[in-house]
């Protein structure tokens, strides 16, 4: 089944890119994305032999978790059609809950009813009611966001879904044919506005971190991220980088 929507909206979405970024991508058994965020690649990308989608932000990784369950994606699917688009739906999902499916269900609204992309991803956002787009509002995308979450089930078979820091993850599943696409937050000195935009960002030191491991491994990288000071010592006296 082809996705042809993204399963959200998420501040730094690969997803309107994927294809040119897959284009980039050697051969591999493995595939791993260590700040999956909404996978927007995986999500376009043809299965691997082995794959696993990674992040630290509990609240995406309950929604993947969700997605990917055939029974709780189904009521996940239920829920949403009967939820109104509303301003009263968009502030009461901002209030936590254990369930997991209501608890996908009040990402998806943030998501899906928030003003830009950050309102998924731990940032802040007023409530989108757009009355004058030309092709579609908001409320007529969100009434037909249920019918596209099948195929993600269907895509996120076979994938391992972890919760834990993005070194942890490199480590462990490190080898000559694993493909590691890292898109982690933007470094700090390259952003325009210094808003937080996610639940778990990432300081320069933490980027230096990353950026030694990544250097030191076995497998094959790929990372997406704006041209900074940082990335530029560290990476462009090494072969391969386009």
């Amino acid at each position: 089944m082809t996705i042809k929507h993204p399963v959200i909206r998420y501040h730094g979405s690969k997803f309107r890119l994927a294809k040119w970024v897959i284009s980039h991508f050697p051969d591999h058994r493995c595939y791993v994305e260590p700040f999956g965020g909404a996978a927007g690649v995986l999500m376009q990308k043809e299965p691997s032999y082995a794959e696993v989608y990674n992040d630290l932000d509990s609240e995406v990784v309950n929604l993947f978790q969700v997605l990917r369950d055939k029974a709780m994606n189904e009521q996940l699917q239920h829920a949403c059609y009967l939820t109104p688009y509303s301003r009263d739906e968009f502030e009461l999902a901002r209030v936590n809950i254990n369930d997991p499916i209501e608890r996908a269900r009040r990402m998806v609204v943030r998501a899906c009813m928030g003003f830009g992309s950050a309102a998924s991803s731990g940032g802040t956002s007023g409530f989108r009611s757009d009355s004058k787009r030309k092709y579609a509002t908001a409320s007529h995308l969100w009434a037909k966001y249920p019918e596209n979450l099948a195929a993600v089930c269907s895509r996120l078979q076979g994938v391992i879904i972890e919760n834990k820091p993005a070194i942890q993850l490199i480590k462990q599943h490190d080898s000559v044919d694993t493909m590691f696409y890292v898109d982690p937050p933007y470094v700090p000195s390259t952003r325009v506005m210094r808003n937080r935009y996610y639940n778990f960002e990432l300081t320069t030191g933490q980027h230096h971190e990353l950026l030694q491991v990544l250097k030191s491994i076995s497998g094959m990288v790929a990372i997406s991220g704006y041209e900074s000071e940082l990335y530029n010592d560290e990476l462009l006296t090494l072969p391969y980088v386009i």
